[in-house]
């Protein structure tokens, strides 16, 4: 598996910055330049899951994970095209790209895009980056009881039909 010299990829932040009034002031933290992106290897998801780029992903993860994380696992499937066993994400351009703030730390866009793909265990944070599902399983039941009713019934529905005869 490829791995590469991440550590020649930080840059120290310019200065403390804050988010908010109450907010304590951010400590100067590194920012990379590029992340390491790898596939999350799960042989039962990988089977029997959903390609993010498919209409599945679209009608019941959007509204779960939002808008901006949907689109950086689409921007991953296809980045896992071409690079099967992993790649480097610039992290500035691909911000820019998804029209969140490409600037560094906690706060920033693309690391608070990144939690919420590791907080549905969409993502895995390691050491060297990020593991990232190449595919994505059902809603759980939780999932599925917070969206609106109509998407529940499709979500039934969409399982009724995909179910091959025993």
């Amino acid at each position: 598996m490829k791995m590469c010299n991440i550590y020649q990829n930080f840059l120290p932040e310019s200065r403390p910055a804050t988010a908010g009034r109450n907010d304590p002031p951010m400590t100067a933290t590194l920012l990379h330049s590029s992340l390491w992106i790898e596939p999350w290897r799960d042989l039962i998801t990988e089977e029997n899951g959903h390609d993010p780029r498919s209409r599945y992903v679209e009608q019941f993860w959007l509204g779960t994970i939002g808008p901006t994380a949907t689109w950086l696992l689409r921007h991953v499937a296809h980045e896992f095209d071409n690079s099967p066993d992993g790649f480097e994400l610039p992290v500035v351009d691909i911000s820019l790209q998804l029209g969140i703030s490409p600037k560094a730390g906690p706060r920033g866009g693309i690391q608070r895009t990144l939690h919420r793909l590791v907080m549905f265990r969409l993502a895995s944070e390691g050491h060297a980056g990020y593991a990232v599902r190449r595919r994505l399983p059902p809603l759980n039941n939780a999932q599925l009881r917070r969206l609106p009713q109509h998407l529940q019934l499709s979500h039934t529905s969409y399982y009724s039909l995909t179910k091959s005869p025993v």
